[in-house]
């Protein structure tokens, strides 16, 4: 199941990779060019990454487990085996959370640092939305 998701996002790295090289052509400004760029590495990285995935389960016919979607669904797992109580409890430490790296962007004097914010934010955001589906 996990293989078949990463194949799945490896056909969507890849296309947002071809269509941001694409863009990059067609930057008129330079953090029009720079934001591009930033996608742009950040696609082609992920897409190594879920290569390095498949490449070492066709040689081992293992999972290597080194990419973050494989914590995604480790977290997603571990969700699955709490009782409600945790759950809740865990749905406040995700609240608290979240309100801190908004602060933290909001604030915006360490602006080199807004890429690992976005996607803590985006990661605890998920997380988030998997409790409240449990809880439901």
């Amino acid at each position: 199941m996990e293989l078949e998701a990463l194949a799945s996002r490896k056909f969507t790295k890849y296309r947002a990779y071809v269509r941001l090289h694409a863009k990059l052509r067609d930057c008129s400004t330079l953090e029009q060019c720079a934001s591009v760029a930033g996608e742009l590495v950040d696609n082609y990285i992920d897409n190594r990454l879920i290569w390095q995935e498949l490449h070492w389960y066709q040689e081992h016919g293992s999972i290597l487990g080194k990419h973050p979607a494989f914590a995604e669904f480790r977290r997603r797992k571990d969700l699955n085996n709490m009782p409600v109580k945790a759950l809740v409890r865990r749905q406040q430490q995700v609240e608290m959370n979240i309100w801190r790296v908004k602060n933290e962007m909001a604030k915006g004097d360490k602006p080199h640092l807004d890429a690992q914010r976005r996607e803590r934010l985006a990661g605890y955001e998920k997380e988030r939305a998997d409790i409240l589906r449990l809880l439901e």
